[in-house]
């Protein structure tokens, strides 16, 4: 009976550490997560998933709307529709914990465990209305799978290799990339054995099969998106926008470490000192992945965390220097998670050695992780469409109108936020910029003397322009960020709708 109960408590006590890491990430992924407004791309997921029934075969990623669809059937508020991200993103931190305890140790299993945890980039999409958390989640669930073929093959382990590894690539169709390293992972392992060989051929031409509905689809939107081959001396200008990112170069790709664990923006830190600290964090964990990679224990799994990590990049990057660029860090995210395997086996590496310095480098990598988290909790970087339409909704008036300018993006912000009574109205403006067509759309609004709440990307030469037929009674301008658009309550000028009341006795 004592042994029991000692055995017990033991199997309880192993799962303490991983416990208190979820817990933690539970806290960092919920924290202000209804803080700022829906964005752009996260109110096109919900318009998606509103609008299934036209949507599951034409879009490449049908799987996140599906499941956003029966989500919403439980609530529609900001926070609920994130909710679904969290539970998706942590169920990524188990997972990374479980092929991390497989492949190498219990160690290196909790330490990839905190590093994604406090990825301030995983936890920006843990907080939207996106793809990108089922889409970890199902390719760390299929690589889970194939590394119990590696080490025990049966019908079991493929076949959940298999639907893992589809419901990844319907999640995201780059996870399709994940499919090479499991190839030679799988091809080398059991090359003598042809009768294995020929069940994982099986189990790849099954995923293709049940992919095919959207492979046409896939095929079209891609060739769209990247807008084909890229001449670099011979590039029309008027094309150069669908080449925003340049390909990645060798600093790039060693920078995109930190990308994954802390430094996750766009532009560079402001500060040179800031700069400095980043790239010199950058050298700790490139070093550290070498000293991984070289470490003799555990030498064959860990090359495995190194070809789901490293292979699927090497087409990535050969291919954004031909074509538009997919070095992105939403879209290499997918392979993230056995780069972190990878980091943990070689700080455990250095933990052996040198102490002290695995003190210093952990001490580092907080430093480094904080101030990005710190800076992602305390900045907006989504455009605030909610307050947008609570200030319309507020200060309504029966008779008001509500004019739009602009494509789908205010559309389905509408759609989703605004929750009022007036009469909307779409008047499209194909340049702001160009005086005939702006006076032309001035020309154009309801003839009314009712109030106009005005929603449209002003400039100063927009603004003048209405200001010379309307009065002004509310302005609200963005500044954050480009997401959204600005917004005016105008009330025509007297002259102003004297003659449109003359030009249309007239007619």
């Amino acid at each position: 009976m004592n042994t029991t109960t000692h055995k017990e408590k033991f199997y309880w006590k192993q799962w303490v550490p991983i416990a208190l890491i979820l817990l933690l990430a539970t806290g960092l992924y919920l924290y202000d997560l209804g803080e700022e407004s829906l964005w752009r791309d996260e109110l096109i997921s919900i318009h998606r998933a509103k609008n299934l029934k036209y949507f599951f075969f034409l879009v490449p990623r049908p799987l996140y709307p599906t499941l956003l669809n029966g989500w919403m059937m439980f609530g529609d508020s900001d926070i609920w529709l994130r909710g679904l991200c969290v539970i998706f993103t942590l169920g990524s931190v188990f997972l990374i914990y479980q092929l991390g305890c497989r492949l190498v140790s219990k160690p290196v299993g909790l330490i990839s465990a905190l590093i994604l945890t406090l990825s301030p980039l995983f936890i920006n999409h843990a907080q939207e209305v996106r793809m990108y958390g089922p889409s970890t989640f199902f390719g760390l669930l299929g690589t889970l799978a194939l590394a119990s073929a590696l080490e025990s093959p049966n019908k079991f382990s493929i076949g959940g290799w298999v639907i893992a590894r589809w419901l990844a690539i319907i999640s995201t169709p780059l996870n399709l990339l994940l499919l090479l390293p499991d190839t030679v992972l799988f091809a080398w392992k059991f090359r003598k054995q042809k009768r294995l060989l020929l069940s994982f051929g099986i189990g790849l031409i099954v995923i293709f099969l049940l992919w095919s509905p959207w492979l046409i689809n896939v095929a079209r939107d891609s060739s769209v998106f990247v807008g084909g081959i890229r001449q670099v001396e011979t590039v029309d200008p008027n094309l150069a926008r669908k080449f925003k990112h340049p390909g990645p170069d060798i600093f790039k790709v060693l920078f995109q470490v930190t990308k994954f664990t802390t430094w996750y923006h766009a532009r560079r830190p402001a500060s040179n000192l800031i700069y400095g600290f980043y790239i010199f964090y950058s050298v700790i964990t490139v070093s550290l992945i070498g000293l991984a990679i070289f470490e003799k224990r555990n030498v064959q799994k860990v090359g495995w965390a190194a070809a789901w990590g490293f292979l699927p990049l090497i087409p990535i990057f050969l291919f954004s220097h031909i074509s538009r660029s997919l070095w992105v860090n939403r879209y290499l995210m997918f392979t993230a998670p056995y780069i972190f395997i990878i980091l943990a086996v070689g700080f455990l590496a250095v933990w052996r050695r040198w102490k002290i310095g695995a003190v210093a480098i952990a001490l580092i990598y907080f430093v480094a992780v904080g101030g990005v988290l710190k800076r992602y909790y305390t900045t907006q970087s989504r455009g605030n469409w909610r307050d947008v339409f609570q200030l319309i909704q507020t200060n309504e008036q029966p008779g008001d109108l509500f004019v739009w300018v602009g494509g789908w993006r205010i559309d389905i912000a509408i759609e989703h936020y605004y929750r009022g009574s007036a009469n909307i109205v779409h008047k499209n403006l194909s340049d702001l910029e160009d005086p005939q067509a702006l006076e032309s759309w001035i020309q154009s609004l309801p003839q009314t003397p009712s109030r106009i709440w005005l929603l449209l990307d002003l400039s100063p030469s927009v603004l003048s322009a209405i200001e010379k037929q309307f009065e002004i009674q509310i302005k609200q301008q963005q500044h954050e960020t480009s997401d959204q658009a600005d917004v005016l309550l105008v009330v025509p000028r007297k002259k102003y709708y004297e003659r449109k009341d003359l030009e249309s006795y007239k007619k």
